[in-house]
């Protein structure tokens, strides 16, 4: 505004030149409003005031002397003390203030430049869309009941129930409280359960058998046995034969091997024990015994005359009148005359042996093998002269022996077998072979298992009774590949019952990595579980005369959950007028006069109004008192995606649950939507009416879908054909993995929304980070420290998850923008520009000019989702002033 004063014209002056009033400074004092008003395109804030206090002022006190007001004429003072001032510069003060509001009301009335959430939830029903009310965070939990101890057997409890009153069953019905156990900074959050099921103890956390009864095969070169006390070390011989080798003793059945190898498992109470040669034989090819038993025979003992002086090292004087004694044999040949390993003889279903001492410990019924050569080959076949036969034990004496320039007592025992007299009745009998005797049978331990887990199946070691298909299970266990723990969420098939105690599961979806089977659980007591806690409140009267009659909920905020329509979310509010429930509808505009229908709307306090139809669009509540009743349910957002195993408080505890766990983080939680979010997603729904047709609507579908906050689509060529392939990204940068609810409900929306004969893919997206180097030159007036913390803030802003699209590349030139634009900054030098945690394998870490990030893509007939990238989390790689 120019402001000037006419200047005094005395007589005889000279007039001005012409035209030297077009500098304005002779014009007068001119009145300041109203402003021009013009607003660029794409600006965050409209200028729409016509004037402040001090423009509005001076266009009042300009009016003064205008000359078409001759009624003002005499008001030529200008003082502030003025009565005529005063007054202006009051009414100025209105004019500011109703201008300051008018402008406040323009802003809110469009998109782009509305602050207020209540502005952009009326802005948003002009278009039939409503602001995202956030989304209740959801999770598995796994229960656990208490086992009912086995009542005494004088009594006779009644089917189902111990004599305890604890369930052998139990009925855990929806609404089932559980608290979580916070952590530093954090509040305790409510989950109930929006499902019921049945649960067993014996489903509380299942697990693999890691061990089974089963006897030595062909090929074996270890067993298990039971104890860890066997009493057998290396070098000692083991029998394995079954019982009919009593009958048969012809039979080949049978194994003998010398223990290689004794390794006691103390916490298992059992010993492992190995031997060189497989069970069983290749030549002859012979089975090993069908139902083996394992024996230690406990002493290897000699035959009686082993360690007798050679024959030709006795005199001939006592070679002469030890042939003449004994009436055999003469004084020249080799050995000694009837050299056997008993003077009783064979026969043709075994013989005599007279060991080189006393055994009172062999036994009759005992097993005996006698080995000669070497017998204790780990390969076969044997080598010329070795030979090895098992015998039975008939009968067993003390008898005392002089042969052979011996003497003493001996046990002599009877064997029943074969191949006696073939094998061991020659002149090297004796000193050959060793005998193997006092044979104690030792009894097999189960045998541990450890086969991975992996696929479609998964061992149980509990009874089928009761595992019906539909089941939903949840599957723990170490990956074999190593890494975290895996939890895997899958669907029961079926179960088939191997004996009375073991089944195997089969499950959909299969476990996407092999476990090691000592680590896997299986929990089939799960549950559904859903952030928030029900109120059961009396809303107030109905009156059939008031139309639009609404009702306040007094706890807030409102649960939503994820469900497969339009928005994303579904209210948990149940409504009844009397013994009538009233249904929720997004708008009471054309509803039947005689609909029972309602609306819920959020207010800019954040309160929950519940409003009723006029008669005309939808009814009036009927006349009552108290008659209008809610239930529903509170609690809502992030602060739900709580961590695994953290909801352990049940608050509610029927008898027989003994603790509860989420062995899952709490997902899907979002906060309602914020303003600058609602913004991008509140134009969506007016581009796909609730349907999705083309490609970009199956991406805007997603993205105004409640808890998910990027979406990309594309048509990918997949080997069964052209498919919509969208990848998505949840709130705060959540990796959606197929169990996460919002996730299933969006595919399902997706599918009712969509053509049903177009192949549709979801992904969840790639999350990769970057990280970046810089020394900065800073202004000497700043504060060096501030202007690199600020650096770091502006950097972390501009790539962070709500400012980057999928797909979109870094580029060299933006970061550097980015650090310009902070305050203090003189120069920039980026050397250290690479993607992921460390550097390339080089020298220097890469300074690239370009990071680019993947979009969807097909490799080897899989689609790929695309790729976010983000600033890394951690401290910059480098940052220093110059």
């Amino acid at each position: 505004m120019t402001q000037a004063l006419t200047p005094d014209v005395k007589a005889g002056a000279q007039p001005l030149p012409s035209g030297t009033e077009a500098c304005g400074c002779c014009a007068g004092v001119l009145p300041a409003t109203p402003q021009p008003g013009f607003n660029r395109i794409g600006l965050a804030a409209i200028s729409y005031r016509i004037g402040d206090q001090a423009q509005f002022k001076a266009s009042l006190v300009a009016g003064l002397n205008t000359a078409s007001l001759p009624a003002l004429a005499a008001l030529r003072t200008r003082a502030q003390a003025d009565f005529t001032i005063g007054l202006i510069d009051a009414f100025a003060c209105a004019a500011d203030v109703l201008s300051f509001y008018q402008e406040r009301i323009v802003q809110e009335s469009f998109l782009r430049t509305a602050t207020e959430r209540v502005s952009l939830q009326e802005l948003g029903r002009l278009i039939g869309c409503r602001l995202k009310p956030g989304v209740a965070a959801e999770t598995l939990l796994a229960f656990a009941l208490e086992t009912p101890p086995v009542p005494p057997a004088t009594l006779a409890p009644e089917p189902g129930n111990f004599v305890t009153g604890v369930p052998a069953a139990l009925r855990l019905d929806a609404g089932l409280k559980v608290s979580s156990v916070p952590g530093p900074g954090e509040q305790p959050q409510a989950f109930e359960t929006v499902e019921p099921i049945e649960a067993r103890p014996e489903w509380n956390a299942m697990r693999p058998w890691l061990a089974e009864a089963r006897q030595p095969a062909r090929g074996d070169t270890e067993t298990w046995l039971a104890g860890i006390r066997t009493g057998l070390r290396a070098g000692d011989a083991l029998l394995f034969v079954d019982d009919a080798f009593r009958t048969n003793p012809s039979s080949d059945r049978w194994d003998f091997r010398l223990v290689d190898s004794v390794e006691p498992d103390s916490a298992n109470d059992r010993t492992r024990v190995r031997w060189k040669r497989g069970l069983g034989s290749i030549v002859p090819r012979m089975d090993p015994a069908a139902q083996p038993q394992a024996h230690a025979l406990r002493r290897r003992a000699a035959a009686y005359g082993h360690n007798a002086p050679k024959w030709r090292s006795m005199t001939e004087a006592f070679r002469t009148d030890y042939v003449a004694a004994v009436g055999s044999g003469t004084a020249t040949q080799g050995e000694w005359p009837l050299f056997t390993l008993s003077p009783r003889g064979a026969t043709s279903t075994g013989g005599w042996i007279d060991l080189d001492a006393v055994y009172s410990e062999v036994a009759n019924a005992s097993f005996v093998v006698l080995a000669k050569g070497d017998f204790n080959r780990p390969n076969e076949p044997m080598p010329a002269g070795a030979y090895v036969e098992l015998f039975e034990v008939a009968g067993t004496a003390e008898v005392s022996r002089s042969d052979f320039a011996l003497s003493g007592k001996v046990t002599r025992l009877q064997l029943r077998g074969e191949n006696y007299s073939a094998q061991f009745t020659g002149a090297t009998a004796v000193r050959d072979t060793s005998a193997f005797v006092q044979s104690e049978r030792l009894p097999f331990a189960p045998y541990p298992v450890v086969a991975d887990v992996a696929g479609a199946t998964v061992p149980a070691a509990v009874r089928a009774d009761g595992l019906l298909p539909g089941r939903r299970l949840i599957v723990k266990g170490r990956p074999v590949a190593g890494g975290a723990t895996l939890v895997h969420v899958c669907t029961l098939v079926g179960a088939t019952a191997l004996d009375g105690a073991r089944c195997t599961l089969q499950i959909d979806p299969p476990l996407p990595a092999a476990l090691q089977r000592a680590s896997v659980v299986v929990y089939a007591n799960v549950a559904l579980a859903s952030h928030g806690e029900s109120v059961t409140q009396i809303l107030g009267s109905g009156d059939a005369g008031q139309p639009f009659q609404r009702f306040e909920l007094q706890q807030v905020p409102l649960t939503y959950r994820a469900a497969a329509t339009e928005t994303g979310a579904k209210s948990e509010l149940l409504l009844r007028v009397g013994d009538v429930q009233w249904t929720e509808q997004p708008t009471l505009y054309a509803q039947p006069a005689d609909a029972a229908v309602f609306r819920v709307d959020l207010d800019e306090n954040g309160r929950t109004l519940l409003r009723f139809g006029d008669g005309a669009n939808g009814a009036r509540l009927p006349s009552g008192t108290n008659n209008v009743r809610a239930t529903y349910r509170r609690g809502i957002g992030a602060a739900g995606n709580v961590r695994a195993e953290t909801l352990t408080q049940p608050a509610t505890r029927p008898l027989g649950l003994k603790s509860v766990a989420n062995p899952l983080a709490a997902s899907g939680g979002t906060d309602p939507e914020p303003p600058d979010a609602a913004r991008r997603t509140m134009p969506l729904s007016v581009r796909t009416l609730g349907r999705a047709v083309s490609v970009p609507d199956y991406e805007d579908f997603a993205r105004a879908f409640a808890g998910i906050a990027k979406a990309q689509a594309a048509v990918l060529k997949l080997p069964a054909g052209p498919t919509v392939v969208v990848t998505v990204a949840g709130a705060g940068g959540t990796v959606l993995l197929p169990a996460n609810p919002v996730r299933q409900h969006l595919l399902d929306a997706l599918k009712a929304a969509g053509d049903p004969y177009v192949p549709l893919r979801l992904l969840a997206h790639q999350a990769s980070t970057f990280r970046v180097g810089l020394r900065v030159k800073c202004d000497p007036a700043y504060d060096r420290d501030a202007v690199l913390a600020a650096v770091e803030a502006a950097l972390r802003a501009r790539y962070a998850f709500d400012a980057r699209e999928l797909g979109q590349p870094v580029q060299h030139s933006d970061v550097i923008a980015c650090v310009h634009g902070v305050a203090g900054v003189i120069a920039t030098d980026l050397d250290r520009l690479y993607g992921g945690t460390l550097p390339a394998a080089q020298t220097l870490p890469s300074r690239q000019l370009r990071l680019l990030a993947s979009r969807m893509r097909v490799v080897g007939g899989v689609p790929l989702p695309a790729e976010l990238l983000v600033l890394d989390p951690a401290p910059l790689d480098r940052l220093e002033a110059m």
